[in-house]
């Protein structure tokens, strides 16, 4: 087959470059991503009732809920939380279980309970999460204006709110990277209307008169169906009120008088009651939380995103817009290191080829064959619909060394066969036969080391399998690469050497191929077979050592790495009110601001959660 090929050359090489093209459009066709997509096999029930205290609700709601998921196929947990106003309901499944299926079970089962829930009961919502659905970085939206640890302006941040809500919210989910941008921080507001009792009085009217005003004004009859001839026309008639000037705009006759609500009321926006707030460093914040589709580039999702925050900080400059928590950090790093193995890979191998080989077209043809093996196997990931992630960049950082040990190898042994006397086509095509079957079996055993990741139990197992499949497809294709194309370009490069002599074909001394270097691996040889009994019971005390040394080596899930941001979570263990968990989480903070370059919170009425972040 080799010989086949090398008398072919401009076919290999078309036919290569071909599928180097192909790799390298599907590179940037596929998606980005912080970790694989990979369904959790859990299910959320969110259950809300305002004003109900945590018995009431889990009464009147929790518990008939629950009820029906228990028939849920393929359920293995169910645990369920409730307090006062809302709770929840965690339903966990057998790993394998096909998620989507048992999403659209458990909304049955949540239909068939609403018939035995309170008239106005609001439906309980399912949420069904996946490994993508980690938010890629959070938005966080504060007033310049405002001062660390200061009050902030109440109705500049309700106009702020407004913003993020019915602007950015929908702009930045109309991206078509972005699949939802979830927004904590934002407080309900309610139209607050304070008579004047005064007035009222004079003119005889109560509250009860001025509900009634607010009743027959705030009306939406629906539409109606206008025929002009041929034409018909659909016209929608609403008199919803939803600003304070409309309300205070509302005409009404009172013992013969006309007058405006404005006359006798004062109305204003305000906040209902909180029930938690969000802050970025020391200010009140509105949070976006941005998460990605999952079959989208991350990169293009941060340049998108930063394209429309400049824009709106254009705009509206009161505001300003903040980045934190970013994902996308550990996936740079993943990317820069393979790019930085590639660098130092060529550049070892440079100097490997020269000091042993002798000259420098030995490592331009193993450099060119390492790089077309990892764009040739961006392909199989892109067929396969494997995203670069963390885990498949970490297995295709480990196939790189492999694939440059084959390329080493096929090279190394066709110089050994110049050596001897062949001809470069000869010595290509003996060289590299040669090495088809070792290769062939060192490449499937050390694939076999990774193929028991594929069987692992668990999320791990569905995760670690683009680590085994980056060093499977990498490997196979550095083999065939290998074998095929290396041939062929050693023997163009080392052709050019017949006609002409330059630097390109110079030849160095080999320094490292010395008699000294060979003397002493006689030496060691002849040393290591005198003292045979000697190196025998060494290797036989070594094995019990090892089995020692692993009971006694120190075991954890994760190794110790050095961590960049701090979370704190803190229960106060009593019902306090917004205010005063705003001003104990400010307190700590201002502790915390000599120590970190930044820190964010999110604040209840129990308690609090901080991130900090070195």
């Amino acid at each position: 087959m080799v010989k086949f090929l090398i008398k072919r050359p401009i076919a290999v090489l078309m036919a290569f470059t071909a599928c180097f093209i192909v790799g390298l459009v599907t590179y940037f066709s596929l998606p980005v991503s912080l970790l694989p997509d990979v369904d959790i096999p859990q299910i959320t029930v969110q259950v809300s009732g305002e004003n109900s205290s945590a018995r009431e609700l889990e009464n009147t709601m929790v518990a008939p809920v629950r009820r029906q998921l228990m028939q849920v196929s393929g359920l293995t947990e169910m645990k369920s939380e409730t307090r006062d106003g809302s709770g929840i309901i965690r339903l966990s499944f057998d790993f394998g279980t096909n998620t989507d299926l048992a999403f659209i079970e458990v909304n049955e089962k949540i239909d068939a309970a609403m018939n035995g829930l309170p008239k106005d009961a609001v439906r309980p919502k399912a949420i069904k999460a996946s490994a993508t659905d980690i938010p890629v970085f959070y938005l966080n939206m504060t007033l310049k204006n405002d001062l660390p640890y200061r009050q902030t302006n109440e109705d500049a941040f309700l106009n702020m709110c407004t913003l993020a809500e019915n602007v950015v919210k929908r702009r930045i989910e109309q991206l078509p990277q972005v699949a939802m941008a979830d927004m904590t921080g934002v407080p309900q507001k309610m139209l607050r209307i304070v008579p004047d009792m005064g007035k009222m009085e004079s003119l005889g009217m109560g509250i009860t008169d001025l509900e009634n005003i607010l009743a027959a004004n705030n009306v939406e009859p629906g539409s109606m169906l206008v025929r002009d001839g041929y034409y018909e026309y659909n016209i929608r008639i609403a008199s919803i009120l939803r600003t304070p000037e409309d309300v205070e705009n509302i005409y009404f006759n009172r013992n013969g008088l006309v007058m405006q609500l404005k006359d006798i009321c004062h109305v204003q926006t305000v906040t209902r009651n909180e029930t938690g707030r969000s802050l970025a460093d020391g200010k009140r914040a509105v949070t976006l939380a941005i998460i990605k589709q999952g079959e989208e580039n991350m990169d293009n999702l941060r340049k998108e995103l930063k394209e429309t925050t400049d824009y709106f900080a254009e705009i509206y400059p009161d505001i300003e817009f903040g980045i934190s928590r970013n994902q996308t950090e550990l996936l740079d790093y993943t990317i820069s290191n393979l790019q930085q193995n590639f660098t130092l890979g060529f550049l070892f191998i440079f100097i490997v080829a020269v000091f042993f080989i002798g000259d420098v077209r030995s490592p331009l043809v193993i450099g060119i064959t390492m790089i077309i093996s990892v764009v040739i196997t961006f392909f199989f990931f892109y067929i396969c619909h494997i995203s670069l992630n963390v885990i498949s960049l970490s297995g295709l950082i480990l196939a790189v060394g492999m694939m440059i040990d084959n390329a080493i190898i096929v090279t190394e042994n066709v110089s050994q066969y110049r050596e001897k006397g062949y001809s470069l086509r000869r010595a290509a095509v003996a060289g590299t036969s040669e090495m088809i079957t070792p290769m062939l079996s060192s490449s499937l055993t050390t694939i076999a080391v990774f193929v028991p990741l594929v069987f692992m139990s668990g999320i791990a197992g569905a995760i670690f399998m683009d680590e085994a499949f980056s060093i499977t497809s990498g490997l196979m294709v550095s083999y065939f690469t290998g074998i095929m194309l290396l041939p062929v370009l050693y023997m163009l490069f080392y052709r050019i050497g017949i006609r002409k002599h330059n630097w390109f074909t110079a030849n160095f001394k080999n320094l490292l191929k010395n008699e000294w270097l060979t003397k002493f691996y006689d030496a060691g040889i002849e040393w290591v077979f005198s003292h045979r009994k000697l190196n025998f019971a060494l290797a036989l005390f070594s094995l019990p050592l090892c089995v020692f040394m692993f009971w006694i080596i120190e075991k954890e899930r994760m190794p110790k790495i050095d961590q960049n941001e701090t979370v704190v979570s803190i229960e106060w263990n009593e019902n306090i009110h917004v205010e005063e968990n705003h001003r104990r989480v400010n307190a700590l903070l201002a502790l915390t601001d000599s120590l970190v370059e930044e820190h964010t919170a999110y604040g209840g009425n129990a308690g609090l959660s901080v991130r900090n972040r070195k």
